[in-house]
């Protein structure tokens, strides 16, 4: 773990996790030593492994994004030392200074399997699972332990515990050290590759999916997808008139603010992606919302949106095509060539408006301009008789 520290001193949870497992040989040093340093060592002990403890945690915390202030690591073993001294039955006995050591070690067990589970992204790491089980069984054997040393207290022989079942849980303590040492590493290695890969599939610039990343999902869902699901193409006109007038760092500034304005008119199942450039596109599938009525939507705020550029106010519209997997099928390719077929019309009937694909356009479109479309796109008698 300092290995990993080291090699990378912006991963916080492996600086918690070193400190963690240093304290624990510390632990068990002081703990050899006890014939020679006196009777208080247990006390001592116990407070350095509450300490350890608290790493462990706040190297969880840490694995999730979480900051822990570094107070409870002094106040937490200054409180149990004042306790231990004012009542040295909490460690005058190893029976019940394995009991509160049990205490504080099932806390910090079931408290870690919780921040493994439920941080953000975790559940999709390989490790996570196996490391909440490992988690949850270490803290269910501790509480065994207090109920062990309650009920059945151990024989002690030499200052030490001579309990069959004791020698069970020193067993446990064993194999949870080295799963917990191998699972924390393996947990960094995961986030670090899963990082990697959102990196890979994010657009730099936007946040949302790039190309690739859209394409694959939009292809896990296809086949599942409901017949009135719908891909839209969304351009924004004559963006290059705003890096010419304003510069690349306002055409930035305008994506970047666009699609925040426009994730927020889409439901949390839509999925958006940037194609390109300014090109961008969104799935839509079918649970029951008026797609057609978001897509418009999402034009007519942009619309009416002013998006400020260092004081400056920069307004834009967008041509936008959309084709439904009822017209099109269920195949990536089709959707997003209907869409943009949508889309070329959209600008080319003077931009600012939302076409719904229909089979009909791939004849106006070869046809060229010598045809004017309509926004309906219904039937015209004038493509047959170019026919």
């Amino acid at each position: 773990m300092a290995v990993v520290w080291y090699s990378n001193t912006r991963e916080i949870a492996a600086r918690y996790w070193t400190l963690a497992y240093v304290l624990a040989v510390g632990a068990a040093a002081l703990l050899a030593l006890q014939e020679i340093l006196g009777p208080f060592v247990p006390a001592l002990c116990t407070a350095v492994v509450l300490v350890a403890n608290l790493g462990m945690i706040a190297g969880f915390r840490a694995f999730n994004g979480l900051k822990t202030p570094t107070w409870p690591f002094f106040a937490a073993p200054t409180l149990y030392l004042v306790l231990a001294g004012a009542a040295p039955w909490l460690y005058s006995t190893p029976n019940m200074n394995a009991m509160v050591q049990s205490l504080f070690i099932m806390v910090s067990a079931f408290s870690n399997a919780y921040l493994v589970i439920s941080g953000t992204g975790n559940r999709a790491l390989p490790m996570a699972i196996p490391t909440t089980v490992v988690l949850v069984v270490h803290g269910i054997i501790r509480a065994l332990a207090i109920y062990f040393t309650l009920t059945q207290p151990a024989p002690v022989i030499n200052g030490r515990m001579e309990a069959g079942w004791w020698k069970l849980f020193l067993l446990e303590i064993f194999f949870n050290t080295t799963m917990m040492a191998v699972s924390t590493i393996i947990l960094i290695k995961d986030r670090t590759e899963q990082k990697h890969r959102i990196a890979s599939e994010t657009d730099d610039l936007t946040g949302i999916s790039n190309r690739r990343a859209f394409v694959r999902d939009i292809n896990k869902l296809l086949p599942e997808s409901a017949s009135n699901s719908i891909m839209a193409i969304l351009d924004i006109d004559h963006f290059k008139h705003i890096n010419d007038t304003y510069g690349h760092d306002a055409g930035d500034k305008a994506l970047i603010d666009f699609v925040k304005t426009t994730k927020l008119q889409l439901p949390t199942s839509a999925l958006m992606g940037r194609m390109g450039g300014e090109e961008f596109a969104i799935y839509l599938s079918g649970d029951g919302y008026d797609h057609a009525a978001i897509i418009e939507r999402v034009r007519r705020t942009v619309e009416q949106t002013s998006f400020d550029y260092k004081g400056l106010p920069i307004r834009f519209t967008l041509s936008i095509g959309f084709a439904s997997v009822k017209t099109v099928g269920k195949s990536f390719d089709h959707l997003f060539a209907a869409a943009d077929c949508a889309m070329y019309l959209a600008k080319k009937n003077g931009r600012n408006r939302v076409l719904t694909y229909r089979p009909s356009m791939r004849i106006r479109e070869v046809l060229g301009d010598g045809l004017k479309t309509s926004g309906d796109f219904s039937e015209p008698t004038m493509i047959f008789k170019a026919i």
